[in-house]
């Protein structure tokens, strides 16, 4: 085999071969739109809506007529017949075949058509909410995922730097000790640390793949690809106070829309269960056909076929007081519909407030650390500089180091938690992720 052949079969293997995962950088925004598109959650909630629309296309039918076809056949042991004036006479043959179409148009039937018809149109607006409410659930849970996947990743490249400054630390004062300047208690506190750092690497690290997998699954991505997410930029606080934040949240959450439209359903099951009241009321038309033949073209003891058409009432006079607890039993559903609303409500507006006095108390905490940090960048300096004049201690130094990196951590922690409560706000709002393609 040449050697262009087995390079062109190598590089056939490899590009054929799928890869088990892959690295892909996205933004916030682009995360959260492959979430929408793929997740299942999102999936079911689209189902249930289909169901709910056919629901409400097989009510809208209920006020067509309808057409039924009916077919019997029945074979008699014995051949039936009655006695005039003492002597027997047959009046049907032992085979018996029947046919017959019957046309029902509802006239009346106490405006339940009416009631059913929108009944199932109420459930189709409650399913819209249901997916208005998926995709900002899962919206905020990719946020959350993405924003702590970024903070966990920031904490573990500053334990990285961490161990690496301590190894160089630990470097110098090895060499300081063989020299015979510094204690040997100073080396194991060295090493103690550097030990202790790696070993907060380690569990940061492990952190780190536990968060990537969880937002690969938002994703619906295999859990062990490579992902990294965009820094999001900071998004402003809106400019309304928390009154008018509360009143938006009331007009948008899809959950508020539910609970009302849940209310007029109830409404409407009182129209249907008074509906037993009426009478009901259709128009039936009906052509068959009797004979002694598969066919029923001959039938020697009647007509072969006939038709009618007239009027059909049913009026239920008297249930028992079954149809008075069922309306009471609806009534106490509404009752008890209105009462969730008010806590909703309620839920709601301390939502909005915690989530407001939330991005105020992050937005001060990331002005503190920022403060913070320049202060312990400027104490470690010093301490470096005293450690090398050999002014303090290696646990004076390693105390210097360790609130450089408390702070810096402090800070990142600080300013992913302002994001993290922008977007908590924005969920609390009830405005939508994204904008949202159009349920057909």
């Amino acid at each position: 085999m040449s050697i262009r052949v087995f390079v062109a079969c190598l590089f056939f293997l490899v590009v054929s071969v799928p890869t088990v995962g892959y690295s892909e950088t996205l933004t916030l925004e682009e995360a959260v739109q492959i979430a929408l598109s793929n997740h299942q959650r999102i999936r079911q909630a689209e189902e249930l809506y289909s169901a709910s629309s056919a629901s409400a296309n097989a009510a809208a039918s209920d006020r067509l007529p309808s057409l039924d076809l009916a077919f019997s056949y029945d074979h008699l042991y014995d051949k039936p017949y009655q006695s005039i004036g003492g002597h027997p006479l047959s009046t049907s043959d032992e085979d018996r075949f029947h046919y017959q179409i019957t046309l029902t148009q509802p006239l009346f039937t106490g405006f339940s058509l009416s009631a059913r018809k929108k009944l199932a149109e109420l459930d189709v607006d409650m399913a819209r909410y249901d997916i208005q409410q998926a995709r900002r659930k899962l919206a905020l849970d990719v946020h959350i995922a993405a924003l702590r996947l970024l903070q966990i990743q920031a904490l573990q490249h500053l334990a990285k730097q961490q161990c690496t400054q301590l190894e160089s630390h630990l470097h110098d004062v090895q060499a300081a000790f063989d020299q015979g300047m510094v204690p040997g208690n100073d080396r194991l506190k060295a090493e103690v640390a550097l030990a202790s750092a790696q070993q907060h690497l380690r569990t940061i690290t492990s952190r780190v793949k536990l968060t990537r997998s969880s937002l690969n699954l938002l994703l619906r991505r295999p859990q062990q690809n490579s992902l990294t997410i965009v820094e999001p930029q900071t998004i402003q606080k809106p400019p309304l106070s928390l009154q008018q934040l509360t009143e938006t949240a009331l007009q948008q959450r899809p959950e508020v829309a539910t609970a009302r439209t849940a209310i007029t359903a109830i409404g409407e099951k009182k129209n249907l269960v008074k509906s037993k009241n009426y009478p009901h009321v259709a128009l039936v038309a009906s052509y068959w056909r009797d004979g002694d033949n598969l066919s029923a073209s001959h039938n020697t003891y009647s007509n072969e076929d006939n038709a009618a058409i007239g009027i059909h009432l049913d009026w239920n006079l008297f249930s028992g007081g079954a149809d008075h607890a069922r309306l009471a039993a609806v009534q106490h559903q509404q009752r008890a519909k209105r009462q969730a609303l008010l806590e909703l409500e309620d839920m709601i507006r301390l939502q909005i407030e915690d989530a407001f006095d939330q991005l105020d108390v992050a937005a001060s905490n990331e002005k503190t650390a920022a403060k913070a940090l320049e202060q312990a960048r400027e104490n470690h300096r010093l301490s470096v500089l005293q450690f090398h004049e050999n002014l303090i201690s290696t646990s004076d130094l390693l105390a210097a180091q360790t609130l450089l990196t408390r702070a810096e951590a402090d800070l990142k922690t600080a300013h992913y938690g302002s994001l993290l409560a922008m977007a908590q706000l924005s969920y609390a709002l009830g405005q939508d992720p994204l904008p949202e393609t159009e349920v057909n």
